[in-house]
């Protein structure tokens, strides 16, 4: 009760307020929760004012912390111990082992490819050998229509009209090692 009192004194309680600002804030700051808010339009806000009492805060994925690198520094592209140069990802990288480059052979660019039925010829070359764990990935229109390890393929349900045709070197875990350029071609089947 006298506390109560004690608080109600105008200079006292803004005193307590600030020191007790300064008792919680290294805390706070190292604790800070986002919340994200969409309005009445769409819009999009990110704020650390809890927006109302039902208001959950999001789950942030840990920071990463890059070492900062000064802009001409020719150390900063040299290679390291282990033969990498700076930027690059040493952990999960095929080891040893030169990526071979790729090089569509079939379709050609701007191609009219007729008559298959609707199926596709897809070859490609390789400068060197695929490095073991790895795959080629058959994409028409961006998307993946076959993996395996073969250097050509035959891709079903292509159908008529204009498509781009790609070829992609993948690691085990999904990540494009090399990549052929996009082709465009023309699908053409005679009508029944």
């Amino acid at each position: 009760m006298v506390i109560k009192q004690w608080l109600k004194m105008p200079a006292v309680a803004a005193v307590a307020a600030v020191l007790a600002a300064g008792l919680v804030a290294p805390n706070a700051e190292a604790q800070k929760k986002i919340y994200k808010v969409v309005d009445e339009n769409g819009n999009v806000v990110y704020t650390d004012r809890r927006p109302a009492d039902d208001a959950q805060p999001m789950e942030l994925p840990e920071l990463s912390v890059v070492d900062p690198v000064k802009i001409g520094d020719p150390s900063a592209i040299a290679p390291d111990a282990g033969g990498n140069a700076a930027g690059q990802q040493a952990a999960g990288d095929v080891p040893d082992v030169p990526i071979p480059g790729l090089q569509l052979v079939s379709p050609t660019p701007n191609e009219t490819v007729q008559n298959t039925g609707y199926r596709l010829p897809v070859r490609v070359t390789l400068d060197g050998e695929m490095p073991p764990d790895t795959e080629l990935a058959f994409l028409v229109d961006g998307e993946v229509r076959q993996t395996g390890q073969s250097p050509s393929a035959t891709l079903d349900e292509v159908w008529r009209g204009q498509h781009s045709v790609q070829v992609q070197l993948r690691s085990a875990d999904g990540r494009v090692l090399a990549s052929t350029q996009s082709v465009p071609f023309m699908m053409r089947q005679h009508s029944a």
